[in-house]
């Protein structure tokens, strides 16, 4: 796909398909996540932990379900909420039914505050534009990590099995989607000043 076409058909996808990614398809968007630029090319404080286990991903899940478990919080939050009046917000598999998971974590580090944020979103954006250029669908996560530091006593990152002094900032979520995408996007601006 022509540099272009990728951009213009990227898209944030919020359902999955449950047909599993192939070997060949993660090591592809390992690879593309590797080409990504890291400051100070510090590429040893970037770490990825791939994640395929359903399971697990629920349980990631559990921080955000008890952030979440409001109405008001999450029409705050979504500015709409899927609820039952009697049995209040749902638990929702907030990886989106992807097949896999890519957690991105970062050392935790004071030298160059902020520069952990920058590291992993341009290993993630780098990830999502290849997930498009190879037909799947992919969406950023944070949600649930934030809940997570939210609520330490539903943090379950040792799932991830990450490092020493690594933290997981970012994941991205990957996989086919479960719908075709609209044919028309509605046109974004971002305000731009010169100076």
């Amino acid at each position: 796909m022509e540099f272009q076409s990728v951009l213009e058909n990227r898209r944030s996808v919020r359902a999955f398909r449950p047909d599993a990614l192939s070997q060949e398809q993660i090591d592809r968007l390992l690879r593309a996540a590797c080409l990504a630029p890291v400051g100070s090319a510090l590429y040893r404080d970037v770490h990825i932990t791939v994640v395929r286990d359903q399971e697990k991903l629920l349980k990631l899940c559990e921080a955000a379900w008890k952030r979440f478990s409001s109405v008001e919080v999450v029409r705050e939050i979504a500015g709409e909420a899927d609820t039952d009046p009697e049995a209040g917000v749902r638990r929702p598999n907030l990886f989106y039914g992807a097949s896999v998971v890519f957690f991105l974590s970062h050392r935790r580090q004071t030298l160059q505050p902020g520069i952990e944020w920058a590291n992993v979103t341009a290993v993630a954006e780098q990830m999502h534009l290849a997930a498009v250029d190879m037909g799947l669908g992919s969406c950023f996560m944070w949600g649930a990590l934030e809940s997570m530091r939210m609520f330490p006593e539903l943090d379950h990152t040792e799932l991830l099995r990450l490092p020493a002094d690594f933290e997981p900032l970012l994941g991205l979520a990957v996989g086919y989607a479960a719908d075709a995408p609209k044919k028309e996007r509605p046109q974004r601006e971002i305000g731009v000043d010169y100076i």
